[in-house]
C-alpha cells in the first residue's frame, strides 16, 4: 500500500472550496496574528531563561489558523448540505 504525500492527502480529502478557502485565509491571518504576538509570546522558562515562542515553533500560528479555518468551513459546508430539498445541490455546487 503506498503512503500518500500531503498534496495526495488534501486531493482526497473531500474538502470543498469554501472549506479550502476558509483554511488559506485562517493560516495567513493567524501566521500574521502570530508574527505580531511580540512580548505576549515571551515565556520564561526555568535554568533557560526568557524564550519567545514565535522563534521556537514560527508556523504554529499557520498552522492553528489553518486548522479554525478548516473546520469552521466544513461546519458551513455541512449545515448548508444539509438544508432540506436544495442540499444536494448546494453540496455539488461545493465541491464535495
Amino acid at each position: 500500500m503506498k503512503e500518500l504525500t500531503q498534496f495526495e492527502l488534501e486531493c482526497v480529502s473531500g474538502a470543498g472550496w469554501l472549506q479550502d478557502e476558509l483554511a488559506a485565509f485562517g493560516s495567513k491571518l493567524g501566521a500574521a496574528a502570530w508574527s505580531m504576538g511580540g512580548d505576549m509570546l515571551n515565556i520564561e522558562i526555568p535554568l533557560l531563561g526568557t524564550v519567545n515562542l514565535a522563534t521556537l515553533a514560527p508556523e504554529l500560528g499557520a498552522n492553528m489558523g489553518k486548522s479554525l479555518g478548516s473546520s469552521l468551513g466544513g461546519t458551513i459546508e455541512t449545515t448548508l448540505a444539509n438544508l432540506p430539498v436544495i442540499g444536494g445541490l448546494l453540496n455539488k455546487w461545493l465541491g464535495n
